[in-house]
């Protein structure tokens, strides 16, 4: 508790601090601390002094929250190298080192490494995922850009209530309804009689 206290007094000190002495602290934190401390301790073989010392790295690593603090910290974990990774290369020995942890004969190691990178991964810092993702990936055609697909959808259809005619006005509305001529029989001359009911009367006189 009482290392945690002095690494938040620190914390906010760089924050508030002018540049220059924010710069002089940082140096001093990664001198005395990150290289003289926690990389021995880090690089041990010793299961219960690596337990105890990523336990301790990775509060470290949730309570740094200063910019200049942090981009220590992140290159004293995992270098400055931005290129692809190949065969040849001399890899940062802290870095591959953690990495392989995640997967260590020990439960409690791989998942104390774990825990460390999930907080290294939450931390807002560039460096952190291409260090360990995108340098590797930025060279593979893993994404093809294609031209932009014209849209195939037609013209929106129009509403029949605002272009078309009204039920109404429409000539061919009324041709189902067997009612629609009724209007026409009424115009019928009062004399002029149908042609059926003349033939009944002949019928019935006879």
């Amino acid at each position: 508790a009482a290392f945690f206290g002095w690494l938040d007094y620190l914390d906010e000190l760089v924050m508030g601090a002018h540049p220059i002495v924010a710069d002089a602290i940082t140096e001093a934190v990664e001198e005395k601390f990150f290289q003289g401390i926690l990389q021995p301790q880090l690089l041990q073989m010793s299961e219960l002094d690596v337990l105890s010392a990523t336990a301790v790295l990775t509060g470290t690593v949730r309570q740094i929250r200063s910019p200049p603090l942090l981009h220590c910290l992140v290159l004293f974990l995992l270098g400055s190298d931005r290129h692809p990774e190949t065969p040849g290369d001399t890899p940062h020995p802290l870095r591959t080192q953690l990495i392989d942890r995640c997967n260590h004969l020990s439960d409690e190691i791989s998942l104390a490494s774990l825990r460390l990178f999930e907080e290294l991964l939450r931390k807002p810092h560039e460096h952190v995922a291409h260090s360990l993702a995108l340098r590797n990936l930025q060279a593979r055609g893993y994404l093809q850009r294609s031209p932009p697909v014209p849209d195939e959808r037609g013209p929106p259809e129009p509403d029949p209530d605002e272009d078309g005619l009204d039920l109404e006005e429409d000539p061919y509305f009324t041709d189902g309804f067997p009612d629609a001529s009724f209007g026409s029989a009424k115009k019928l001359l009062p004399g002029s009689a149908p042609s059926g009911k003349g033939q009944v009367s002949e019928v019935v006189s006879r």
